[in-house]
């Protein structure tokens, strides 16, 4: 029978949707290059999926001619590895080649107008010579690999030190000049306006410059011309820094209780106008930031706070890092205790804040708002044992929070009232028994008692995006006597009567959940 074979054109799409390289994820060597003055050598080849005819590897009989022998069925790979492939049809299945082919597709996409070789090659080829040394030197290996990238970037311009890192996926490369070095640098007509702007801002007040790579041209150094011209990045220039440490504490002014909170490390960035201090405390959790102009007659400062809630998603609420800490802070904040803030370089004290109320900072408020509703939260997950975690980005309504705080009133035993603390008596409905009796036993009490009132089913509640069901509501009454809203003579059989309670001596109502 004949071999259904590609024809020619389909070949040169194939090996063109792969950048002319093998598409074993494991291989990806290229399969062209020239030869001699015109020709080019080729070591590639259109490999059949299924066999292109029957007694081939992963032979399909149900394949249409037409399908085995379309783009679909094909593969392109270099010739060692078309030959691996058909050998071994047991581990090579179709499967895996198809995923083959779709990874060799996407990466040769990926790499389209990129400088090769891709990150993947250049790791390998890292990793294959690491293990052709001594095991004494691979754990110098990362440090000997910037070492190198160092000097051969310092090498184009010898003028600069160059440092690199990287860390989370990212290439860090820090330029220090060892002398005055000239260069040219231009900024795209697009961008002009915002690096005026942003270069201002770190010229005066020693705010960080940051802009796109890509909106720069750089002349007179080498080393500049070649990271700046190859490296998509941002490109920034930092201002002049010190590390300080800022104290903070609240003082309540009728008690003069003080309460101090963590130190808070960061670092402080000089302008010809102002400095910028830029520090955090509880693991990043809390950040803290402030101008303050280098003018003394001129004492204000903006100050910024900020929580990263991020940091807690999906952790359970009962046991989240610094809460207790954080929600006293902007508890006390609400409440109106006066934030003092001192700013030390080196132990020594080098400012000290006059002293300023918050509680009503929209900022302070609305963070607060929040961190009642993780504690009321807690109280419910901790007194019913539900599994309840943290999404940072839930949203509820004022009628949700109410609720949550309710039910955390409740199970804190603070739903609970004498006679002068309620505006109305409790009140429910009875329905008239057989002949009347149950009306009548009620009638002739005639001294205070106690009595409970028990929700039929509990109430459904949404906390942080899930939904529980509470256990039902009990209304308990101590030291009350019935007052019947009927004519007893006139009732009958099924008729709804209601009864008030009236309080006495001694009187209390308590509000529960059924254990």
């Amino acid at each position: 029978m004949a071999r259904d074979d590609f024809t020619r054109p389909l070949i040169e799409k194939l090996k063109a949707r792969v950048a002319h390289r093998c598409s074993n994820p494991d291989c990806r060597v290229p399969t062209s290059a020239p030869s001699g003055e015109e020709k080019v050598n080729n070591i590639g080849v259109a490999a059949h999926i299924t066999a292109a005819s029957p007694g081939g590897p992963r032979y399909a009989p149900t394949m249409s001619q037409e399908k085995r022998k379309s783009i679909e069925n094909a593969i392109w790979l270099c010739a060692n590895c078309s030959i691996d492939i058909d050998r071994d049809e047991d581990r090579y299945s179709t499967a895996l080649l198809n995923e083959w082919k779709i990874k060799a597709e996407d990466i040769a996409r990926i790499e389209l107008g990129r400088k090769l070789p891709s990150n993947d090659d250049a790791i390998n080829s890292v990793s294959a010579a690491l293990t052709g040394f001594p095991k004494s030197y691979i754990s110098t290996a990362i440090s000997n690999v910037h070492k190198a990238s160092e000097k051969s970037l310092e090498m184009l311009d010898p003028r600069f030190l160059v440092k690199t890192s990287h860390d989370n996926g990212k290439t860090s490369i820090g330029i220090y000049a060892k002398e005055n070095v000239q260069c040219s640098m231009k900024i795209s007509s697009e961008h002009a306006k915002q690096y005026i702007e942003k270069y201002q801002q770190l010229f005066e007040h020693g705010k960080d410059l940051e802009i796109d790579s890509d909106a720069i041209t750089i002349e007179g150094s080498k080393l500049l011309e070649e990271i700046f011209g190859t490296t998509k990045g941002v490109f920034s220039i930092s201002s002049r820094k010190m590390e300080a440490t800022q104290k903070l504490w609240l003082v309540q002014d009728e008690t003069n209780v003080i309460e101090s909170f963590d130190d808070i490390k960061g670092v402080i960035s000089f302008g010809v106008k102002s400095f910028t201090f830029e520090g955090d405390s509880c693991n990043k959790l809390f950040s803290f930031s402030y101008q303050k102009s280098l003018d003394e007659k001129d004492d204000k400062a903006n100050i910024s706070m900020s929580l990263c809630f991020e940091q807690w998603d999906g952790a359970s609420i009962m046991f989240l890092p610094y809460y207790e800490k954080l929600y006293s802070l902007y508890k006390k904040m609400s409440e109106g205790w006066v934030l003092f803030t001192s700013l030390e370089i080196n132990g020594i004290r080098v400012l000290l804040s006059k002293g300023m109320t918050v509680s009503k900072w929209d900022y302070v408020l609305d963070t607060v708002s929040f961190l009642h509703y993780i504690n009321y939260s807690k109280v419910v997950s901790d007194s019913f044992n539900w599994d309840i975690r943290f999404v940072s980005d839930v949203s509820y309504t004022s009628d949700e929070f109410r609720q949550i705080c309710d039910v955390s009133d409740v199970l804190n035993g603070k739903q609970v009232y004498e006679e002068g603390a309620i505006t109305s008596n409790a009140t429910c409905e009875l329905i008239v028994g057989q002949n009347c009796l149950n009306i009548n036993e009620l009638s002739k009490i005639d001294q205070a008692i106690s009595m409970k009132m028990v929700q039929s089913e509990g109430e459904d509640i949404l906390i942080f995006g899930k939904q529980f069901t509470l256990p039902p509501k009990i209304i308990a009454l101590d030291y009350v006597l019935p007052k019947i809203h009927a004519e007893i003579a006139t009732l009958k059989e099924n008729d709804i009567v209601k009864v008030e309670w009236l309080p006495q001596s001694n009187f209390k109502c308590e509000v529960k959940y059924e254990t």
